[in-house]
């Protein structure tokens, strides 16, 4: 049996190299998604390690000179050949029948050592293929598949129909003849289905491989079980925080964030669901004395629910508060939006808030706002130390993915969400299934 491994920018491509160089006859032993180069945006490169039995190849050779052909592995000269105990280090997941195909592998070396003559051949291939019937037999008790149709009892089924049974057993479809185009189908209905929620390319490659693990291929074919499979996949992909709670301890939390992402109004959201709930004692302060309307918008809010409001201009006045206020279980404190280019506003915002002072910092970031800037808003803003993101104005986008990107690429859970301008009601905690709900129900 001759095994060669295939790479490709993506999964349709590298299908296609296994079909040119092996044929349609080829077996998919395996397909995984590995990462070239350097860096948290290396590019993904798409590896499917197959195989066809070298004695009835499935296609004529092809002369290697052609300036036209492209390497389709590593190697310069082609497509590498490699043994059985080097493809079985590279699969992600552990073969539970790996013990069956070593012992087959060392019977193959063996009676190919031994052959001398073509009727010894043809014994071993017979006794080879017997083999490999024992473990299809063993696949066929533990898999949920439907049972393939045994073949007529006088004649062995030929290599052919064989191999593209245990291909589409691993890669969880039913055979078919058309050499891999329902499987580049699948393949692209997954990818556009995350790209139409916004989903980006690393969590996108999580939740297609989950797919491919876990779905039947009748599954594939049901927009109804899709969406509530991303559902589930996103629900376990996003960290949250949970809400607000306080206990003996008092609890310092700031919002910060660019400019015009919504601060003011989420603290008084915020202020207001908690005062709702009772027993909790608040203050407001704000050390944005760049804009005297958000410092008025901050003291009318602070009137209406009858709870304290301070303004502070250095460190040490903020401290101040904090001692005057002893007896509040909760201090909400809005800032400035700063530029998330601005080095000295940002360093300025660290005296006030930086690791030594005791308080949590929350970054407030806009929904309608492109990936790749909140991805480089958070970066920026990782001087001071994040506790974690709230997503603002949900209700202007109608892709809404950066919900899991940003966080998944950043490693920070998500607290609270908002999709409105009215005080208290358009805020949400942010929960696994409200995530969801936004990212993939498109609510």
């Amino acid at each position: 049996m001759l095994v060669k491994v295939f790479e490709a920018d993506n999964m349709p491509d590298a299908l296609k190299k296994v079909k040119e160089a092996l044929g349609s006859e080829a077996l998919i032993l395996s397909t995984r998604t590995v990462r070239k180069g350097m860096g948290v945006f290396r590019k993904p490169i798409y590896e499917v390690t197959a195989a066809i039995d070298s004695s009835e190849p499935a296609v004529p050779p092809r002369p290697r000179s052609s300036s036209k052909q492209t390497p389709a592995t590593r190697s310069d000269t082609g497509e590498d050949e490699i043994t059985y105990s080097q493809l079985w280090k590279q699969r992600k997941v552990v073969d539970p029948f790996e013990d069956e195909l070593r012992e087959l592998k060392n019977q193959v070396a063996s009676q190919a050592a031994s052959q001398a003559a073509s009727q010894a051949a043809n014994q071993d291939l017979s006794t080879v293929r017997g083999e490999i019937d024992e473990l299809k037999a063993l696949v066929k008790q533990l898999s949920d598949q439907p049972a393939p149709q045994p073949a007529a009892p006088q004649v062995s089924p030929p290599p052919a129909i064989m191999t593209r049974e245990v291909a589409a057993r691993h890669m969880r479809k039913p055979a078919t003849n058309n050499s891999g185009s329902d499987d580049i189908k699948e393949m692209a209905l997954l990818r556009n289905n995350l790209t139409s929620y916004g989903i980006e390319a690393e969590a996108a490659d999580a939740i297609e491989q989950y797919a491919w693990e876990t779905l039947s291929p009748q599954q594939m074919q049901d927009q109804e079980r899709l969406k509530e499979f991303y559902s589930d996949a996103v629900q376990s992909l996003v960290r949250v925080t949970g809400p607000f709670h306080c206990s003996t301890k008092q609890r310092r939390v700031a919002l910060v964030g660019p400019t015009g992402v919504g601060k003011t109004t989420t603290i008084a959201k915020l202020a207001a669901n908690l005062l709702l709930q009772g027993g909790i004692r608040i203050a407001l302060v704000t050390i944005d004395t760049y804009r005297i309307a958000a410092v008025e918008q901050l003291k009318v809010y602070g009137e209406l629910m009858n709870v304290p409001v301070e303004v502070v201009l250095t460190p040490e006045q903020l401290q101040e508060v904090f001692a005057r206020h002893q007896d509040k279980d909760l201090i909400l404190i809005d800032t400035a939006g700063r530029s998330p280019k601005d080095d000295v506003s940002l360093a300025e915002l660290n005296t006030f808030l930086g690791p030594e002072s005791g308080i949590e910092n929350h970054l407030v970031l806009a929904a309608s706002t492109r990936d790749s800037e909140l991805q480089s808003t958070v970066e920026n803003f990782s001087r001071l130390p994040l506790h974690s993101l709230v997503f603002t104005k949900l209700d202007e986008c109608d892709q809404r993915g950066s919900l899991l990107n940003v966080p998944l690429h950043q490693d920070l859970p998500l607290s609270y969400l908002t999709n409105g301008q009215r005080v208290p009601e358009d805020l949400l905690v942010a929960d696994p299934a409200a995530v969801a709900g936004f990212v993939i129900q498109q609510q």
